[in-house]
């Protein structure tokens, strides 16, 4: 099988180079303001920009910028470190680039200086219109003969611009059942199609912010850690298939479309999490999939705090479907104002889950 060497160029301070690496430090920048749960700090690491692509052919250590330009893949017996602060920008194209992991992934961060994988916005040139331009002596002895006289037009340069970011400009980080062992923490994952695709048990997605991605998480078939998490508007915070029955604990799923979808026949364990102000269903169930979803709150959802399935156990459930913002429910049925359609429902709760949600401490 050929072998493609792995790029890696050390640019210099060129006008496309200074414009990538403005974009990655307004894009630290955006991050870092997102709310304060999050402290982005950029201080400190290298202004050097170094382009990647291809296949790693040894262990790797990334630090500072690192500019994808194309999949880069982590083959059976390689090792890639992602140290602290460090920005993985990913160019948009018309097939969408990834991280693609049979080896090992370890990137953690800090709460001060977190991993960053995002999009570095769709580049595109722009060309002004021509302009007119009436050449003036400078010393002019007759100014009115100069009246009525104009010049030729003149083509201002192209100039570089870059759309915004969105959800789909990169494929995502897609950790393959080869995978011995991989750990992500403390990483904002942002613009991708599936942030992270799990198809090992092996991998430990902790303390990480998802946003503006398509799906956050997507497991199939496997069961990793998932704790700790914030997913914040994405399409689907977590999406679980096939026979995918992880624990999803202590996370905050807020403002995306939907916070979990389980599909097939998974058998998740949700709990201690916090689901609310989604745009739809906080937990929506599809075919046999059959969580157990446990002292979790599930508030203010547009739409269903839990549909078509599951089994419901000491959860807050308050203000969902746009019931009135005051409204708990406490029902024992398989279905309310607030759920529909679940297996069983036992020993609803009046007042919020105190343990419920990312502990502060950890940002």
């Amino acid at each position: 099988m050929k072998t493609t060497t792995i790029k890696q160029q050390h640019k210099k301070f060129t006008p496309y180079t200074v414009l990538i690496f403005l974009i990655c430090v307004l894009s630290g920048f955006y991050c870092g303001c997102q709310g304060d749960m999050f402290n982005f700090n950029i201080d400190g690491a290298s202004f050097e920009i170094v382009e990647k692509s291809g296949e790693l052919t040894e262990n790797e250590v990334w630090d500072g910028r690192i500019y994808i330009t194309n999949t880069v893949v982590v083959p059976e017996g390689i090792t890639l470190t992602i140290r602290s602060g460090t920005i993985v920008g990913f160019e948009p194209t018309d097939t969408p680039s990834e991280l693609i992991v049979h080896g090992e992934l370890y990137a953690e961060g800090s709460p001060e200086r977190m991993i960053v994988f995002g999009s570095l916005g769709k580049q595109r040139k722009i060309e002004q219109t021509p302009v007119e331009k009436t050449t003036i002596p400078t010393f002019a002895t007759n100014p009115s003969a100069m009246r009525g006289q104009r010049g030729t037009g003149t083509r201002i340069p192209k100039t570089v611009a870059a759309d915004p970011p969105r959800a789909g400009d990169w494929a995502g980080i897609q950790i393959e059942a080869t995978s011995p062992n991989s750990r992500l923490t403390y990483c904002r994952i942002q613009h991708a199609t599936v942030g992270i695709s799990a198809r090992t048990d092996a991998v430990q997605i902790e303390s990480c912010l998802f946003s503006e991605n398509n799906t956050g998480v997507l497991c199939e078939s496997t069961n990793p850690t998932i704790t700790r998490n914030e997913f914040n508007r994405n399409g689907i915070g977590t999406k679980l298939q096939g026979s995918a029955s992880p624990e999803v604990e202590y996370n905050e799923f807020a403002a995306n479309e939907y916070g979990i979808s389980c599909e097939d026949d998974s058998r998740p364990r949700i709990q201690y999490n916090i689901l609310r102000a989604n745009y739809q269903n906080a937990i929506t169930c599809y075919s046999t999939a059959s969580p157990e979803i446990v002292s979790n709150n599930i508030t203010m959802n547009i739409g269903w705090a839990v549909y078509d399935g599951g089994r419901l156990r000491d959860n807050f459930i308050q203000g969902n479907k746009q019931v009135g913002p005051n409204i708990t429910e406490l029902g024992i049925g398989t279905q309310s104002d607030q759920f529909y359609g679940v297996e069983e429902s036992f020993e609803p709760r009046n007042s919020p889950v105190t343990e419920a949600g990312v502990p502060r401490e950890n940002f």
